[in-house]
């Protein structure tokens, strides 16, 4: 009979016996995953307020050695299934992969602006599918079932991870509770990176299968199986229903479909793909899914046609930006996945992945990508209202003779804030060499409109940050600093106890357990905010004088410096929300004898 001391050491062997598995197969990401663990908790450590140019530094460090896990992986496949390659051919092109990523650090990561982090995300996808096509890339069989046995390893993995993690978290608020450990919340985002991004990815890579090793046939998982056939497929089928529904009523009416029907086509379309392409397997021997997979893509062109033209509407309106062309270029590949789908005699689901990860490669680089066409796009939509206003001399914008309606200089704003939060003001042709949004009123007559969107909606958002300029504060004259982030935090020193909730945006002050104070910091940051709203586009570098508010309370006075906050306004009714807030608390006390 056996023990359970043998029992866990059997456990402990095999924990072991993975871990070296992962090691030894996988080294160089292993290795990747345990550099970007490290230079996250610095990160961690390190940051305590606005960030700085150390900090900024770290964090693209991070991302790129983050890159270098499903580089590492892609290349570690490839080698196993090219087993014809000689070691100079392999160090050559580790050398190179090492290159690309120092490359990629110094030119194409220097900042996290929109375009950067698109680039990044579209990479980061194409090398993750090229790890699983790899392997199965050209003619080779299970490539669906490859797929799922992956997907189910990493979020059973994954699962065991949130376990473990939880597990130890409780561990440390238990001791930190019961024996004042004084445990800094950091502690617990440091067990978290290291169980998610070391000992997990160490148990995930274990069970890989190896390159030359056949999946077989007949492992389908029977829960996933009876899931798709009987569960998502039917639901896939009615909302098919609704959509041909609305459509008929789109033809009937002879009216524009409206443009939310894009993405939930889309979204739909997507979904929908990746069913067909995980029940593949089961259509030999299961009538039902091989008729849902051979009509189905069929059905879906239809849909489709209905997303374009709803995305026409909106390009039509108001050009193409970023989001507009991915929604397209996403659309464009689930058209063409149909219909390889439709007129392949013999489809290969592998060309599936493998078209996703170029079509991602094509939609951040070169002359046709997201960031080239809507920079096109949205100067050609500014040249022609400027056009249409008299407001373009020698292809340089001037002051309009006349005050300009409502709706167009609202229009005006929302091109310029698109291009001095994506690309830069210098990328839009028709504006004077220089020109800043503060100088909005004399060029063209009338203030910038602080909305991110378009002249068709209401709704505002904002977004303040102090400027790194004010990081040093004077505390002279107050006796306790705290710093609240958007998780929530306690602070108890001596005599005094604070305590703010985000999820009301609370903020309470206790002095020898007695309530003294009580205040919804939302409130406080709205008045902030109208007081600002007016001073640049709503997403700006704020003075601290701006950003502060000196309140006063039962013998004590407050001061509330704010690094972040930020949240949405509805124009037509004047309301504010909040969603987040970030901010230092000073408190003085009064005196004893003023009590």
């Amino acid at each position: 009979m056996i023990t359970r001391r043998e029992r866990l050491l059997r456990l402990g062997k095999a924990l072991v016996a993975r871990l070296f598995v992962s090691l030894q197969r996988f080294p160089e990401t292993l290795l990747f995953c345990a550099a970007t663990v490290l230079v996250l908790m610095l990160l961690v450590h390190v940051k305590a307020g606005p960030a700085t140019e150390f900090e900024k530094t770290l964090g693209r460090l991070a991302a790129v050695l983050a890159l270098g896990i499903p580089l590492t992986l892609s290349i570690r496949v490839f080698f196993e299934r090219a087993r014809f390659l000689k070691m100079p051919l392999k160090i050559l092109i580790c050398a190179a992969a090492a290159a690309g990523l120092a490359l990629y650090y110094f030119y194409l990561l220097q900042d996290f602006s929109m375009v950067s982090l698109s680039r990044y995300v579209a990479v980061s996808l194409a090398l993750y599918l090229a790890f699983t096509f790899i392997p199965y890339f050209y003619r080779r069989p299970n490539y669906e079932l490859y797929v799922i046995r992956l997907c189910i390893s990493f979020l059973v993995t994954y699962l065991f991870a949130a376990i473990l993690f939880g597990g130890l978290a409780a561990i440390l608020a238990t001791i930190n509770y019961l024996f004042s450990a004084g445990i800094s919340e950091k502690v617990y985002i440091d067990i978290w990176l290291i169980v998610a991004g070391i000992f997990a990815p160490a148990f995930f890579l274990a069970d890989i299968p190896e390159g030359d090793r056949e999946v077989d046939p007949e492992s389908y998982p029977r829960v996933i199986s009876v899931l798709l056939s009987y569960i998502v497929v039917p639901l896939i089928l009615a909302y098919c229903a609704i959509l041909y529904v609305y459509f008929v009523k789109i033809v009937a009416t002879r009216q524009w479909p409206e443009v939310m029907v894009s993405h939930l086509v889309l979204w739909y379309a997507i979904i929908s793909t990746l069913v067909i392409f995980s029940l593949h397997p089961l259509r030999r021997d299961n009538r039902w899914i091989n008729a849902f997979i051979t009509h189905f893509p069929k059905l879906i062109l239809p849909l489709l046609g209905l997303m374009f033209a709803a995305m026409g509407v909106r390009v039509a309106a108001y050009g193409i930006t970023e989001n507009r062309y991915f929604v397209l270029a996403a659309g464009l590949w689930v058209a063409g996945s149909m219909l390889y789908l439709i007129l392949a005699r013999k489809p290969r689901n592998v060309f599936l992945p493998a078209s996703l990860a170029l079509a991602a490669i094509l939609a951040v680089f070169g002359p046709w990508s997201s960031h080239a066409v809507s920079v096109h796009s949205q100067n050609r939509r500014f040249e022609k209202i400027a056009a249409e206003y008299n407001l373009l001399q020698e292809g340089k914008i001037v002051r309009p003779a006349a005050a300009l309606p409502e709706s167009v200089q609202r229009e005006i704003s929302s091109i310029i804030l698109y291009f001095d939060r994506r690309h830069g003001l210098k990328r839009l042709r028709a504006l004077p060499d220089g020109f800043a949004t503060d100088q909005m009123e004399d060029l063209f007559g009338f203030p910038l409109y602080p909305d991110y969107g378009h002249p068709d909606t209401d709704e505002i958002h904002f977004y303040y940050v102090l400027s790194e300029e004010d990081s040093f504060w004077d505390l002279s004259g107050f006796d306790y600093f705290m710093q609240f982030s958007s998780a929530g935090q306690r602070y108890r020193a001596d005599e005094l106890e604070a305590a703010y909730a985000p999820e009301n945006h609370e903020l309470k002050i206790r002095r020898r357990g007695e309530e003294i104070y009580v205040q919804n910091v939302a409130e406080i940051a709205i008045k902030l905010h109208r007081a600002n709203v007016n001073k640049g586009d709503g997403r700006e570098l704020l003075a601290k004088d701006v950003l502060t508010y000196l309140d006063r309370g039962e013998n004590l006075r407050v001061l509330y410096g704010f690094t972040h906050y930020g949240g949405q306004e509805n124009l037509a009714t004047g309301e504010v929300n909040i969603h987040y807030l970030e901010f230092y608390l000073f408190v003085g006390l009064e005196p004893e004898e003023a009590q």
